[in-house]
C-alpha cells in the first residue's frame, strides 16, 4: 500500500488540473483580457472582427475578403464624450449622416463602468474622469457605428477595471473596439477587411514613440487588409490648438507627439489612412503620398460636462470612400455644430467646410486638402 502522503498529493495535483482547465476555459471564453491574443466576435458564422498581437498565436490571422462590392466607404468623427442618462435624441438629427457609411468610426473618449475609482480625487477642480453607460453604447449602436476607438487619455479614467469593463460593453453592445496596445483590429464587412490600428501616448495604449512596433503592426495590416486605417489620439487641447505645429507637441506637461512625422511615417509603412482625435477642435488635412492625414476632426458628441463655446463646438464628420487595394477614391466633409447639452446638428453655414480649407492651407501650404463649397475633397 502506498504511503497515505502520495495518495494526498496526487488528489492535490488532480485539483490543481481541474482547475487550471476551468481557467483556461473561462479565458477563452472571455476572450477580451488585454493579456489574450485575439479578440474576435463572429455573427452569424461570420468573422466580424479580430485583433490579434505581434506575437505568434495559435489563431489564424484574417485574410483579404473576397470582394463583392468594388468599393467601401467609412465615416470617421472625433470625439465621443460618454455620459450617464444621456438623451435619447442626443444623435437623432446626425443619424441619417452615420448610418450612410459602409463603417462607422469614433473615438471613445472615456469608459463604460460601474467601477467607483478614478483618477480624479473628490475635491480636484481641473481633473476631468469621463465615464458613461449601457445605455450611451445603444444610442451609438443605434445611430450605426461600428468601431469605437479606446486608445486616449481617459481609457484609464478608471484604471483597469474600468477599461476591461469597456471593452466587454461595447462588445456587448455589438461595436468592436479598436486601439488595444499593441494589437490591429480587423473589421470584415460587405467583402473588405479593414485593420485599424490605434495608437496614443500612454503606457496602457501602443504608444506613438514605439515606432518599430507601430511599423510592424502597419505591415502585418497591410498584408491581411483591404483598408489600413491609423488612429492617433493627440496634440494640445482646447481653441488655442487648432495649428499643427512642426515638432513634437507639448500639452500640460505631457508630450503629445510630433504629428506631422508621426502621420507620414505611417503611411510610409502602408496605412491608406491616418485620422487624428483629441484637440476638441477642428485641424487641418494634409494630403501626402495621394493617400490623407486628418490631424483632428474636433467634438462629436458629449453626454458629459464638456465646454462646447466657440470652435469647441464646430464638428464634422469625414466619410471616404476605397477600392479593394486601399486607394481613396472620394472623401467628403460633412459639417456639424454641438449645442450646449453636447448633442450635434448639421451646420447649414458650413463652418467646418471653411475652417479645415483655411487650416489645412496655413499649416501645410499646397500640400493642404481643398475642400469644394459643399465639403467635397478635391483630389488632384
Amino acid at each position: 500500500m502506498p504511503p497515505k502522503h502520495k495518495s494526498i498529493s496526487h488528489i492535490v495535483w488532480i485539483l490543481l488540473a481541474i482547475t487550471f482547465g476551468v481557467c483556461v476555459s473561462y479565458i477563452g471564453l472571455r476572450g477580451i483580457r488585454h493579456a489574450s491574443g485575439v479578440l474576435s466576435v463572429r455573427s452569424n458564422n461570420t468573422l466580424v472582427a479580430q485583433s490579434s498581437s505581434l506575437e505568434k498565436i495559435p489563431a489564424s490571422k484574417p485574410k483579404k475578403s473576397k470582394i463583392n462590392q468594388d468599393f467601401f466607404s467609412i465615416g470617421f468623427v472625433g470625439d465621443i464624450m460618454p455620459g450617464v442618462n444621456a438623451y435619447d435624441n442626443i444623435l437623432s438629427d446626425v443619424s441619417t449622416y452615420t448610418s450612410k457609411p459602409d463603417l462607422m468610426f469614433g473615438n471613445l473618449e472615456g469608459v463604460i463602468t460601474s467601477h467607483t475609482y478614478s483618477k480624479c480625487k473628490i475635491d480636484s477642480e481641473n481633473c476631468f474622469a469621463f465615464n458613461g453607460d449601457i445605455k450611451f453604447l445603444r444610442l451609438l449602436k443605434e445611430a450605426s457605428f461600428d468601431v469605437l476607438n479606446v486608445a486616449n487619455n481617459h481609457f484609464n479614467d478608471f484604471g483597469e477595471v474600468g477599461q476591461n469593463d469597456t471593452l466587454e460593453e461595447i462588445l456587448k453592445a455589438k461595436m468592436v473596439p479598436s486601439g488595444i496596445k499593441n494589437k490591429v483590429t480587423y473589421v470584415s464587412k460587405n467583402g473588405f477587411t479593414i485593420g485599424i490600428i490605434g495608437v496614443s501616448n500612454y503606457f496602457y495604449t501602443t504608444n506613438m514613440e514605439s515606432t518599430k512596433t507601430i511599423d510592424k503592426m502597419i505591415r502585418e495590416a497591410d498584408q491581411n487588409a483591404n483598408v489600413v486605417v491609423v488612429a492617433f489620439h493627440a496634440g494640445g487641447e482646447g481653441v488655442n490648438y487648432a495649428n499643427v505645429p512642426n515638432g513634437v507637441e507639448w500639452y500640460l506637461g505631457e508630450n503629445r507627439g510630433d504629428l506631422r512625422i508621426f502621420g507620414r511615417s505611417a503611411i510610409d509603412s502602408g496605412a491608406d489612412i491616418v485620422v487624428g482625435s483629441g484637440p476638441h477642435v477642428l485641424r487641418g488635412i494634409e494630403s501626402y503620398k495621394n493617400k490623407i492625414i486628418a490631424y483632428s476632426l474636433g467634438n462629436f458628441a458629449s453626454a458629459n460636462s464638456v465646454s462646447t463655446l466657440g470652435a469647441l463646438k464646430t464638428s464634422a464628420i469625414l466619410e471616404t470612400t476605397f477600392d479593394k487595394d486601399g486607394n481613396m477614391s472620394s472623401g467628403k466633409i460633412y459639417p456639424f455644430e454641438l449645442d450646449w447639452q453636447g448633442a450635434p446638428h448639421p451646420d447649414p453655414k458650413l463652418t467646418a467646410v471653411e475652417a479645415i480649407n483655411r487650416l489645412s492651407k496655413e499649416d501645410f501650404g499646397d500640400n493642404g486638402i481643398k475642400l469644394s463649397g459643399s465639403g467635397e475633397i478635391i483630389l488632384e
